[in-house]
């Protein structure tokens, strides 16, 4: 297995870590933009420092990834996933710099169908709580009440799972040459309250 570390806010990473896959495989299809930091703090007491790390990875990351992508792709049927969050169309307490970023990699994900097509299609899949170890830490779901007060604002029921994202990803690539520009929700309905 291939082994490329990058710092995705930084270019130079990132032409290293495309020109070490392409060496390894010739090419690329399919990029995943899933690169995220947190960095929560009070909009009044957030500092420069904590919006620029995460605007940085976030979305000038997703921009960079992308764009690298797109200049080395050959083919004519490519795709771009960019990963967002729910966070982008609602916001939330103490994550100007987080919310901010998602909202940017949705207008991105737009303007990059726009420049992109036909020959590749960009889609985006923000994400509602997801059964992760990050998930079930940052909200402390592990205590029964805050894991029963999380499902009741679910009209799924349940948390997400790895494999909910998965298949959405699956259909993305292999079911929908028809579909780009769209944001997927996989969020157990959360939007919809």
């Amino acid at each position: 297995m291939l082994k490329t570390k990058a710092d995705v806010s930084k270019r130079s990473d990132i032409r290293m870590m495309f020109d070490s896959v392409y060496e390894r495989f010739g090419s690329i299809d399919i990029l995943i933009n899933c690169a995220e930091i947190n960095r929560d703090a009070s909009f009044l007491s957030m500092t420069d420092d904590q919006w620029d790390s995460v605007v940085n990875t976030i979305l000038k990351g997703t921009f960079m990834c992308s764009q690298e992508f797109a200049l080395r792709y050959k083919g004519q049927s490519g795709h771009i996933i960019n990963i967002g969050s729910l966070s982008a169309v609602r916001g939330r307490k103490n994550g100007a710099n987080y919310a901010s970023a998602r909202a940017g990699v949705l207008n991105l994900t737009r303007c990059l169908a726009l420049k992109l097509a036909p020959k590749i299609c960009v889609n985006s899949v923000s994400l509602g709580y997801i059964n992760t170890n990050e998930v079930m830490d940052r909200y402390n779901l592990h205590n029964k009440e805050n894991l029963a007060k999380a499902l009741s604002e679910f009209p799924a029921g349940r948390l997400g799972t790895p494999e909910d994202v998965f298949n959405m990803m699956k259909f993305i690539i292999e079911d929908s040459s028809f579909v780009t520009g769209q944001n997927f929700c996989v969020d157990g309905g959360y939007l919809m309250i």
